[in-house]
């Protein structure tokens, strides 16, 4: 007589080990698709705020190259003999009259006035602050921030001639304008210097005396 040998009994479901593993595999597979999109979202996001930076810090030194560029050689009589520049530069900070808004666009005279703060993380800004000639009314704006450092320098009539050479962190003749404006931005180790000449020619004495003075 033949003999039957009893097999193991087995479901169609799953035991509760491989179960177990399924569900660990699942896991593991969300937490990578999860930290992928995270990383993805963060380099998107870090992307978009460069991008933002770069236009923002384009914009600015192409606004303080116009202005500078569109620079009023107007002087104010003090005393009888003496004439003083509307044009005041520090290493940080800066006035002039410019007939370029960054409010207005191209329309009336304002005075620029550019200054150097330090904010609440320790970083510098530079902000710009214009008022219109004639008027009394004000608007400012954050122009840039987040550098580590921020500065002018100047080239003088007398620096060019050879009466002292090179740039200074401060107009010493008030009565004229510089020849050039250097900007100093630093960011970590990135640094940037824009070099602007001023084309505007220093006003002659008859026309100071003619209408030149303010």
């Amino acid at each position: 007589m033949r003999s039957c040998k009893s097999r193991p009994f087995r479901s169609g479901g799953f035991t509760l080990l491989e179960l177990t593993i399924s569900i660990v595999l699942v896991a593991m597979i969300v937490i990578i698709l999860a930290a992928s999109m995270r990383a993805g979202y963060r380099s998107l996001e870090g992307g978009e705020r460069k991008a933002e930076s770069m236009e923002r810090l384009r914009v600015s030194m192409r606004l303080i190259d116009s202005q500078l560029q569109s620079c009023l050689p107007l002087t104010v009589k003090e005393e009888e003999s003496l004439k003083k520049s509307v044009f005041i530069g520090t290493s940080d900070s800066m006035t002039f009259a410019t007939n370029r808004s960054l409010f207005s666009g191209r329309k009336g005279y304002v005075i620029a006035s550019y200054r150097i703060e330090r904010d609440e993380r320790g970083k510098q800004v530079l902000y710009l602050k214009e008022n219109t000639i004639g008027m009394e009314n004000s608007r400012e704006s954050r122009l840039l921030d987040g550098f580590d450092a921020i500065r002018f320098e100047y080239l003088e009539t007398s620096k060019i001639k050879g009466l002292g050479g090179g740039w200074s962190d401060q107009m010493a003749d008030t009565s004229d304008l510089p020849q050039k404006v250097k900007l100093h931005l630093e960011q970590g180790a990135r640094k940037l210097s824009l070099t602007i000449p001023l084309r505007t020619r220093k006003p002659s004495r008859e026309d100071s005396e003619e209408g030149g003075t303010t």
